[in-house]
């Protein structure tokens, strides 16, 4: 079961989301504000951390933007703003997800079971993946730069690594968004271009012209040049 902090400051929905994830057997921690959700999240290690936006004292936005990248716990944001400019944002700051209120049980749920899948996703026979500079090594979830480690959120590792899995082959879009965040976001284009946006960012020598990831028109991406059909 999971770790999970949630930093929510209605009291009502606090106890909903506890009584949800304590009948799920997850380990949770509750913090009733930002400051007090700062504190714990320096002091303690988390899974997933459950994150209102508009918290006292310091607001989730705020939060966010401490957490930096390569970072767990993976941030689901819950929130009452349900405007697609708000989950942009939230997801530019670096939030795997985002959960508009109101929401079910079953909902919440399945959000929390897709953390895992994207950190751990399957393992696959083949050792290590390599595409210019860059290692991917599926059996030990590690990913190298020159040599050189790179650290990844969870949720990049597992769009890494779904392209990793058939490197050299297009994988679409649909495809990418169901195995890395699941069947209900099948058409969330925004969570699949941030997140090939950051992994750009840490993986390639120019991000504006990438040779790593690479865009194929409208139908997906693909982890470095197609297969040469010699082999």
């Amino acid at each position: 079961m999971a770790r999970i902090l949630v930093v929510e400051d209605d009291p009502a929905m606090r106890d909903a989301i506890r009584s949800i994830l304590e009948r799920s057997g997850h380990d949770l921690s509750l913090a009733g504000d930002g400051a007090m959700g700062s504190r714990m999240l320096r002091a303690g290690a988390y899974d997933v951390l459950l994150l209102d936006i508009g918290l006292p004292f310091v607001d989730g936005w705020e939060i966010l933007r401490s957490l930096g990248t390569g970072r767990t716990p993976s941030v689901i944001v819950v929130s009452a703003r349900g405007e697609e400019r708000d989950k942009v944002q939230a997801l530019d700051l670096g939030a795997d997800d985002y959960l508009a209120k109101p929401f079910g049980a079953d909902e919440l749920l399945a959000r929390i079971r897709a953390v895992p899948r994207r950190a751990h996703p399957e393992a696959v026979a083949a050792p290590a993946i390599q595409v210019g500079e860059v290692v991917v090594d599926l059996r030990r979830r590690s990913v190298t730069r020159s040599g050189v480690e790179v650290r990844l959120s969870p949720t990049e590792y597992g769009l890494l690594a779904r392209l990793a899995r058939e490197a050299g082959t297009v994988v679409d879009h649909r495809t990418l968004l169901r195995d890395v965040w699941g069947p209900s976001h099948v058409h969330e284009r925004n969570y699949l271009w941030t997140f090939v946006q950051r992994l750009r960012q840490k993986l390639e020598d120019d991000p504006h012209h990438p040779q790593i990831i690479v865009s194929v028109g409208s139908r997906g991406y693909r982890l470095g040049g197609p297969p040469n059909p010699e082999r």
